[in-house]
């Protein structure tokens, strides 16, 4: 057979005349090749599968007539989605392709291939254990229940990928670890050997702690597994009220998990794209639908400490001393010794390296344009609202969506409680001539945190919400900024206080209503607290330090709340950074910021002067 291409040499010898010969370039284009379905299988329910020549545009029909198309890679794979109102059964599909060099005309068709149509979702899959309520460990957590045979089930805590094994038998078996600690809704999703997947199994709240694997955690499953553990009680009013759905987390096809295969890391689950760009020997693999009324990462965000038998009080107490301690006085200190040394003047003020030496008149400007203030305050939200999703896993489901819509809601409210209460209050109490402004320039901090988040696996995240500040046209006094300061981060943190105890009454999120107002309170408490905490660092020209130039006690008050709210909600992260080392890794970056910051100060003001 001769291979592919648009200029493929034809030679004629004559029979024992050698040098009797002739060359002639022909274009060739052979039949493609169809090699299943998504696992390169014979059972498929609507994606197609197989080679042909790199850049054709490969067309596979079936006999009913249904076709779809695409353009094979530079490796000659291509891969297509059937359209749908596919009926399951047994059916012929054959393909053939188009090129540059061959058009109009195409190849012919290839040989056909016998393929069986499987449109029908599998059922959920059934977990046997871990029982609701009970408390699991960190590490080797056994996961283990029923399901179809040959389908793959993939367990789910919260947003995160536990763990993935074929069931065989009946049964399916799996372990995970790296789950922070925490309550999460776990459930189960399966796909089949056709790519068909399964509604999630029913909710079971779980939480993950410190504690040893119980014997029902630890025990192999049988293929009616009975578990043994005695579930520990929660609350009634613990996160089990949230819906437990995942967002469109990746399943791993048949073809390349095992029976009681665990996955490497659970952390959460990126889709991968199915189509044409998976190489010919690896099947591409499928996503699950994320559904309008799924949850995201953000629907349990926050757990409300009371929800928490034996909540870390004390963790939580020593982290805030230790941050204002050894990171935000330190931070003053050497704020305002730099500031000194330099007369007061900004650190990066003085000669400029390329400054202007022409009036500016010189020049020919563009003129300037003047946008109204409420469309750059909604285009700033908006923008805040993507560095937000950013923060945890996002996938390309429905209800992320609905959670781009529970950012915006949240975000505005934020902003209007931190911006309309101080200008209430600076007008009517202070007699100040305020406004309000937009400050584009936060997005670079709201980015920041929401990334930083992402990095350092925050879960929940650390968020900054400001999208603006207060504005006094006649320049006040210092104790009146220092009010008007006070009541920008106060209203801020009983916002988010206020949200966190909303958070503790909310039902069940098993709709899109009650979703996105899980999303929305959510929310809420973490950017109105993650910004006043930022806002109360006594640096530059934040309201933190305007509060603390006016009045310490004040600051202290506002601080020390703000701080314990913040390392109640990070709680789960440090159980879990207590485990591998980073907590102990941060304090010591801590102590040796202080200590720097401090020696710095005390150079500056003591022996400096001795000095001289």
């Amino acid at each position: 057979m001769l291979p592919s291409g648009p200029a493929i040499q034809l030679r004629v010898v004559a029979s024992g005349q050698s040098n009797y010969s002739a060359s002639q370039n022909v274009r060739v284009l052979q039949a493609p090749t169809v090699t299943g379905g998504a696992t390169g299988t014979s059972t498929t329910s609507r994606l197609v599968r197989g080679t042909g020549y790199p850049g054709a545009t490969v067309t596979a029909t079936l006999a009913g007539g249904q076709s779809c198309s695409f353009t094979a890679d530079s490796s000659g794979a291509w891969a297509c989605l059937l359209p749908g109102g596919l009926v399951s059964g047994p059916d012929q599909l054959t393909a053939s392709q188009q090129t540059g060099f061959s058009a109009p005309a195409s190849s012919p068709a290839s040989a056909p291939v016998s393929l069986l149509i499987d449109v029908d979702a599998p059922a959920s899959p059934v977990v046997a254990g871990p029982t609701d309520g009970i408390t699991l460990s960190l590490t080797g957590s056994q996961y283990f229940g029923e399901g179809e045979n040959g389908s793959t089930v993939t367990v789910f805590a919260g947003a995160y990928s536990v763990c993935s094994s074929v069931v065989a038998g009946g049964t399916w078996s799996c372990s995970g670890s790296g789950v922070a600690a925490g309550w999460y809704s776990l459930r189960a999703v399966q796909q089949d050997a056709a790519g068909n997947v399964s509604a999630g199994s029913p909710a079971i709240t779980v939480r993950y702690g410190v504690a040893a694997a119980t014997p029902a955690q630890t025990a192999t499953p049988t293929p009616t597994p009975k578990p043994t553990a005695t579930a520990t009680p929660r609350p009634t009013n613990a996160p089990s009220t949230t819906a437990p759905a995942t967002p469109a987390p990746s399943a791993t096809p048949p073809a390349t998990a095992g029976p009681g295969t665990a996955s490497p890391s659970p952390t959460p689950a990126v889709p991968a794209p199915v189509g044409p760009d998976a190489s010919a020997g690896a099947p591409p693999e499928l996503t699950v639908p994320g559904g309008w009324s799924d949850p995201t990462q953000f629907s349990t965000a926050v757990i409300p400490p009371w929800t928490v038998a034996k909540f870390p009080w004390l963790q939580a107490g020593l982290l805030t001393l230790g941050a204002l301690l050894l990171l935000v006085v330190p931070a003053r200190l050497l704020a305002g010794t730099i500031s000194r040394a330099r007369g007061g003047r900004p650190v990066f003020s003085g000669h400029r390296f390329a400054g202007r030496n022409h009036p500016r008149d010189d020049f020919e400007v563009a003129p300037t344009v003047n946008l109204a203030q409420w469309v750059v305050g909604a285009a700033a939200i908006l923008a805040a609202a993507v560095f937000v999703l950013l923060s945890g896993p996002v996938a390309g489901s429905p209800n992320y969506l609905r959670l781009l819509l529970a950012v915006l809601l949240a975000l505005a409210v934020v902003n209007a409680v931190a911006l309309l209460v101080p200008q209430w209050w600076g007008s009517r109490a202070l007699h100040l001539d305020v406004t309000t402004t937009v400050l584009p320039r936060y997005l670079v901090l709201v980015a920041i945190t929401a990334l930083a988040s992402r990095a350092f696996e925050l879960h929940p995240a650390l968020l900054f919400g400001l999208l603006g500040s207060v504005v006094v046209r006649t320049g006040p006094l210092a104790a009146e900024r220092g009010k008007l300061a006070a009541v920008r981060a106060g209203s801020l943190l009983a916002l988010g206080l206020v949200g966190l105890l909303v958070v503790g009454t909310l039902l069940t999120a098993d709709g899109f209503v009650s979703a996105l107002a899980a999303e929305f309170v959510n929310t809420v408490v973490l950017t109105a607290i993650g910004s006043a905490v930022l806002v109360l660092i006594p640096v530059g020209s934040t309201s933190g330090r305007s509060i603390l130039a006016w009045s310490p006690p004040i600051w202290a008050a506002l601080a020390v709340p703000a701080y314990l709210a913040l390392f109640v909600l990070l709680s789960p992260t440090f159980v879990g950074w207590a485990g591998d080392g980073t907590v102990r890794l941060l304090g010591v970056a801590a102590v040796a910021f202080a200590g720097v910051s401090v020696a710095v100060w005390a150079w500056q003001r003591f022996v400096r002067p001795a000095l001289r």
